[in-house]
């Protein structure tokens, strides 16, 4: 029989984040008594004046087809909002809205990327990246990042990336997952300027925008550098910073033209997003401000009691994370004495031996690696710290 599947469907692999955390409640659902810290999502649920919005929506019967881009009411809302917060003037017209912040990166790929053109990825990496560059054709290219300058890309990497050979397009992530970094002003505007002399086209993926720690806050290429609005495309959404994960609700800022074609392929592709959705994330990015810096409080809290129980193990070591609710960490030191080759081995060996699930660096290109996340109750961090420190006292007996 003729094989059915294309190349490029064969070239794919399934999200490990997702995949974990499907096997981690599985589990769980089974009676296992283990811990999962794999969630890339918050665990508080929806604040009310957000679910009272969808609900008066559906009793307005707000429920049919919106435009491709989406409901006008949100793209003004959002276009006024990040008028504000990047310090360029962007239209309704330059906005689109889609199911959400990946979908809006896909999208963003497809309308820049050709088949063949290179998209430089900086590892670690969002696990999806490179799948998605793949799926439009595109070649990643991958810029390996090391703890010697921070897991930060810096202006003399940059150049001499570029002068190797010139990508299409950089697809960048501040604040990081799976790192937790926020680059300063001044190191984004010096990327920026780069990036704007090259004429590289940029995708800056802003997901985790307002959830910063410690006195840090994060600066958008854009803002430092507004010249770079003409060759970029902003990514967010309402899903990490409203708690808002499940209601696949995400958008893209993008001078017209490609809004335009951006529009104009999701509205092929996939059609408009979800109307209840899409009110929802009016009531969210127009009022939800409140209960936004709530939950990056407690974040913030909970990031604190985690980094104390880090600092007392010895054979570990991490960047500190200063966004996203994530700690990235070096176990490699492990790997000998717990008998294992990599981080996935590693991770199977502690969830078989401690209960504990956590995401291996290998998903996000850093095979020394594990990420585990903060966005989990008090009580879960302590007991998946207890079966972690426990776990490598069992390794370096």
């Amino acid at each position: 029989m003729k094989e059915l599947l294309s190349k490029r469907a064969h070239s794919l692999e399934p999200s490990v984040t997702l995949s974990l955390n499907t096997k981690a409640n599985d589990l769980k659902a089974r009676g296992e008594d283990v811990v999962g810290l794999t969630a890339g999502e918050p665990d508080f649920p929806t604040p009310e004046s957000i679910k009272d919005a969808a609900i008066k929506a559906i009793h307005d019967n707000k429920t049919k087809y919106t435009p491709g881009a989406g409901i006008r009411e949100l793209r003004e809302v959002v276009a006024r909002a990040y008028s504000n917060i990047l310090s360029v003037d962007y239209s309704a017209g330059e906005v689109v809205v889609s199911h959400g912040a990946k979908h809006s990166i896909f999208n963003a790929l497809f309308t820049l990327i050709d088949p063949g053109d290179e998209v430089m990825l900086l590892s670690p990496y969002w696990t999806s990246y490179p799948e998605m560059v793949k799926i439009v054709g595109g070649v990643p290219r991958i810029v390996e990042l090391t703890k010697e300058t921070g897991f930060k890309l810096t202006p003399e990497i940059l150049l001499g990336e570029i002068d190797k050979r010139r990508p299409k397009a950089l697809l960048f992530n501040s604040p990081n997952n799976p790192t937790g970094i926020v680059y300063s002003r001044d190191e984004m505007e010096a990327l920026s300027k780069i990036i704007l002399d090259a004429g590289i086209a940029l995708i800056s993926d802003e997901i985790y925008e307002f959830l910063t720690y410690d006195g840090y806050e994060h600066v958008s290429p854009i803002r430092v550098v507004p010249e770079l609005k003409g060759q970029s495309v902003v990514i967010s959404g309402v899903s990490k910073s409203y708690s808002m994960t499940g209601w696949r609700l995400g958008f893209a800022l993008a001078e017209e033209n490609v809004a335009y074609r951006m529009a104009a392929y999701q509205a092929h592709a996939t059609g408009c997003p979800n109307s209840i959705s899409q009110w929802a994330a009016v009531e969210a990015v127009e009022h939800g401000g409140e209960a936004r810096e709530m939950m990056r409080k407690e974040f913030e809290r909970r990031k604190e009691l985690f980094g104390r129980r880090l600092k007392a193990i010895r054979e570990i070591s991490y960047p500190e994370p200063h966004g996203a609710f994530y700690y990235f960490i070096d176990v490699s030191s492990l790997y000998e004495r717990c008998g294992v080759s990599g981080s996935s081995e590693f991770c199977d060996k502690l969830l078989e031996k401690n209960g504990l699930v956590v995401v291996p660096g290998s998903a996000f290109g850093c095979d020394n690696m594990v990420r585990f996340s903060f966005a989990a109750s008090e009580d879960e961090i302590n007991e998946a710290l207890d079966r972690f420190e426990s776990f490598v006292a069992s390794c370096t007996r």
